[in-house]
C-alpha cells in the first residue's frame, strides 16, 4: 500500500491530499528515508510523521490493510506509536 494511502487510512491524518502535501514538504520519513507518495508501506515498517499542527510521531505499522475502507474503531490495530501522541 502507498503511504500516502497509509496515512489517510490509518487515521493519522485527515485525508490523502493532506497526506501527500505532507510527504511533498518532507514532513514524512519511511523507514529512515525521506518518503515520496508512493513508497510502499510494509508491515514492521516505521513512519516518522510531524504532523500539521507540529507534533512528531514515530509509528510501527503493524498491519497493512488490503482495502481502503477501515472502520474508525479498528484504525489503531493497524500501527503501533513508538514515540509520540496517539
Amino acid at each position: 500500500m502507498r503511504i500516502d494511502l497509509f496515512l489517510k487510512v490509518s487515521g493519522l491524518l485527515k485525508t490523502r491530499s493532506i497526506a501527500s502535501k505532507a510527504i511533498r514538504a518532507g514532513a514524512v520519513e519511511l523507514d529512515g528515508v525521506r518518503a515520496v507518495a508512493s513508497s510502499s508501506v510494509k508491515t514492521g515498517s516505521v513512519i516518522s510523521l510531524i504532523k500539521p499542527d507540529g507534533s512528531r510521531n514515530i509509528i510501527q505499522v503493524l498491519v497493512v490493510p488490503t482495502s481502503k475502507n477501515v472502520s474508525r474503531k479498528d484504525r489503531s490495530s493497524l500501527y503501533e506509536v513508538i514515540n509520540g501522541e496517539e
